[in-house]
């Protein structure tokens, strides 16, 4: 039998050829024995030459332990439940194909933080790299997703907090013994997978040790298409997360929902308006507001003196956010498919299915 090692790190992909390499490359030259960790990377039966690359890497560093698994369910669900199975590290974190790691520290960091807290999960904050001074649309999105308007207030993948928090907005990490626990990653989710894992993982008691020390920088969208596109799947993910979890409901939750469907009725006030004048300037004022406060955010985000036109793109990149998410939301609400049967307790069936590999 292989002896068990320290840390698993489990990298889900799909069509990441152009970044795999970069981010294994940054994973496996971290400053940490090489026996004490393993990389496993699970590819979604990938359209391009992704997994042509990763092997070409395991070729290349043999003195590093890599593998790479067939994902025949190809979403990110069945990724994450194919490598932890998989998995020999005591510690077995989630990392994204296409990632920019700062530190060659961060296993040392993982382990030192784990043994010191005791912690059965570690959160990274994720922010949005940003290459400072080029000025693109990706810039802007990342600039925008920062903003208090963009992301949850209740999210650590901003900050710089030290210490125990709730596991549902950045856990990453986790102790091997939390699978039998709470179960695996329910693969009925295409989107969100992690933050219903998480609620489990929160349900349970177990909180999520964060550092700054463990910061992991995700890459934003290079177009506001691509950002709605994005923004419409975590929608989606969190009206499943709600049908699964009805606690997990917030006020919060509702309102993108709300700023698409007024939107929405754009067209209907504007016709409403030649009979009810009163109900199309309310309508319109509220629009001006709404349009005031993106502008004056993208005009207080930094860098100062960017510019009105870059203030205008991260406005718009604030609004992309908003409708993208609020389209999701409405479009699963509308299908009915989160009340349904099938997505309630999709994982325990893997927990079985371990415990019975495992007898």
């Amino acid at each position: 039998m292989e002896s068990p090692i320290d840390i698993t790190v489990v990298v889900p992909v799909r069509n990441e050829g152009r970044n795999i390499r970069a981010t294994l490359t940054e994973l496996l030259d971290q400053d940490y024995s090489p026996d004490r960790y393993e990389v496993i990377v699970v590819d979604g039966r990938s359209d391009d030459n992704t997994s042509q690359v990763v092997r070409h890497v395991i070729s290349e560093r043999s003195d590093r332990q890599v593998r790479l698994l067939d994902n025949p369910g190809r979403l990110s669900s069945c990724a994450r439940n194919l490598g932890v199975r998989a998995a020999r590290g005591e510690l077995i974190a989630v990392i994204d194909g296409h990632v920019k790691i700062p530190t060659r520290q961060l296993f040392a960091s993982m382990q030192r933080l784990k043994t010191q807290h005791a912690a059965l999960c570690l959160a990274r904050p994720a922010p949005l790299f940003m290459s400072d001074g080029k000025g693109t649309m990706a810039e802007w999105i990342a600039r925008a997703r920062k903003t208090w308007l963009a992301h949850s207030q209740v999210s650590y993948i901003y900050s710089d907090h030290e210490g125990f928090v709730d596991p549902v907005s950045s856990g990453f990490a986790y102790d091997r013994a939390i699978f039998e626990q709470v179960g695996y990653f329910d693969e009925s989710f295409d989107a969100a997978e992690d933050v219903e894992f998480h609620h489990r993982l929160k349900r349970a008691g177990i909180q999520a040790y964060t550092s700054a020390e463990l910061t992991i920088y995700s890459f934003p969208r290079s177009s506001l298409r691509g950002l709605f596109r994005q923004m419409t799947r975590y929608g989606v993910g969190r009206i499943r997360l709600i049908g699964k979890h009805r606690d997990a409901f917030s006020i919060e939750t509702l309102v993108p929902a709300g700023i698409f469907l007024y939107f929405a009725l754009l067209a209907a006030v504007a016709a409403l308006g030649v009979w009810r004048p009163l109900w199309a300037a309310v309508y319109a004022t509220g629009f001006a507001v709404y349009a005031a406060i993106l502008l004056a955010t993208g005009i207080a985000s930094p860098p100062k003196h960017k510019g009105l036109l870059a203030s205008l793109k991260i406005a718009a990149a604030i609004a992309t956010t908003h409708l993208g998410l609020g389209w999701g939301l409405v479009k699963e609400t509308v299908a009915g498919r989160p009340w349904s049967s099938p997505l309630r307790g999709r994982h325990q069936p893997l927990a079985t299915a371990q415990r019975k590999s495992t007898a």
